[in-house]
C-alpha cells in the first residue's frame, strides 16, 4: 500500500501563534535552543501528519483535528491534497482560552 503525502500549509494565524511561542521561550530562557527544539518537534509532528493525518484526536468541530506534541497541541484541518495548520496552543494555558470551542 503506497501512501501519499499531503502538503502542509501553515495560516498565518498559526504562523504568528509559533512566533509568539519561541519569541516567549527565548525571552524566558535568554537563549533559543529550546525553540529550535520546539521547531524540530513541530516539524516532526506534521511530518507524521502528513503521512498518517487521521493519526490524532477529533475535536467537536468537522474536519478539526488535534495532534499532541509535548506541552502543545497542533490543531489542523484536513483535505485531499493538504493539510492546514490552524493553530498551535500551548495546553499549559487556560483553558477557557482554548480556541476551537
Amino acid at each position: 500500500m503506497v501512501r501519499r503525502t499531503r502538503k502542509i500549509v501553515w495560516t498565518s494565524f498559526a504562523r504568528e501563534s509559533r512566533t509568539f511561542i519561541f519569541l516567549y521561550w527565548n525571552k524566558r530562557n535568554k537563549s533559543n535552543n529550546y525553540s529550535k527544539k520546539l521547531n524540530i518537534l513541530f516539524q516532526e509532528s506534521l511530518q507524521q501528519l502528513s503521512v498518517f493525518p487521521e493519526s490524532s484526536i477529533k475535536s467537536n468541530n468537522q474536519n478539526i483535528r488535534l495532534k499532541i506534541a509535548s506541552h502543545f497541541e497542533i490543531i489542523y484541518s484536513v483535505s485531499d491534497t493538504q493539510i492546514f495548520v490552524l493553530d498551535i496552543w500551548d495546553s499549559r494555558q487556560n483553558p477557557q482560552n482554548f480556541p476551537i470551542k
